[in-house]
């Protein structure tokens, strides 16, 4: 194998190593629309933990999803939060008024 293979083979390496890690840091959590924290759940849904505590489930599809009080919900990165309330009236009331104006 010449040297510029190599050379080239390890930039390869390296870059995918490094688009790998960035990927993996990035953040799993944003601010929406009213100012809660909108926090990324495996399987393509979303938390909205609002300042008061409570929180809402959004499924992969953007549907409000009802979840029992208490059931673990596991984030992108690994970590696992207890659902504390169940705002699905508020999550469905948010998106209708954001669709409709209000």
């Amino acid at each position: 194998m010449s040297t510029f293979t190599k050379s080239a083979l390890m930039a390869t390496v390296l870059a995918t190593a490094s688009v790998m890690a960035s990927a993996a840091i990035a953040p799993s959590t944003r601010i929406g629309p009213q100012g809660e924290q909108l926090v990324a759940l495996q399987g393509g849904g979303t938390l909205h933990i609002y300042k008061n505590g409570t929180m809402a489930k959004e499924n992969a599809y953007g549907r409000p999803t009802v979840v029992a009080n208490g059931q673990p919900l596991h984030e992108k990165n690994g970590t696992t939060v207890a659902m504390n309330g169940d705002e699905v009236a508020r999550l469905s009331m948010e998106q209708y008024l954001q669709l409709h104006g209000g």
